[in-house]
């Protein structure tokens, strides 16, 4: 709490006005920090033509170490570990969670229906293993075990072989 005051520029006070718990300002601030995240990746896939040039672009954002997506995942990776210890949390990265892998699916969806990703593809599948490479990748940037080029690299052959069924 202190520390959000402190980037505030405001008294711990007022955060606890407003807040009155850890929990409850982390889930205003997740609540807020994924609408933003959302945005930004429709800003950022708005010009693309394609479902697999959005796929990959989304995927490859949700790894990306520069503003505006750096400070989301960071916060994503704070949420997970306040999940143990801070029940009402879990629905709301329940939610944002499945409505990223539905976000996934409909772009794969969007793909098959272009042309740009072949048919056989399973949406469904393919966005949980898609998903859970982008979560070990995000989680070895944030650990220091990999950099941001390698991260990209891996992400985009992942990418390549589940879009090839292999």
């Amino acid at each position: 709490m202190a520390s959000v005051a402190q980037e505030a520029g405001v008294s711990k006070a007022l955060v606890h006005y407003y807040f009155s718990t850890r929990q409850e300002l982390m889930r205003n601030a997740f609540a807020w920090s994924e609408s933003q995240w959302q945005a930004a990746l429709d800003e950022e896939i708005a010009a693309l033509t394609t479902g697999a040039a959005r796929l990959e672009c989304v995927l490859l954002m949700s790894i990306e170490t520069s503003e505006p997506f750096s400070n989301p995942r960071l916060l994503w990776n704070e949420v997970w570990s306040s999940l143990r210890s801070d029940d009402a949390l879990r629905p709301l990265v329940d939610s944002s969670y499945r409505a990223w892998l539905d976000r996934i699916g409909a772009l794969i969806d969007e793909g098959r229906r272009d042309g740009s990703i072949p048919a056989a593809v399973v949406a469904t599948e393919a966005a949980w293993r898609l998903a859970a490479v982008g979560d070990g990748l995000d989680s070895m940037l944030y650990l220091g075990l990999l950099g941001r080029e390698k991260a990209r690299g891996l992400m985009l052959g992942s990418l390549r072989m589940e879009l090839a069924g292999e």
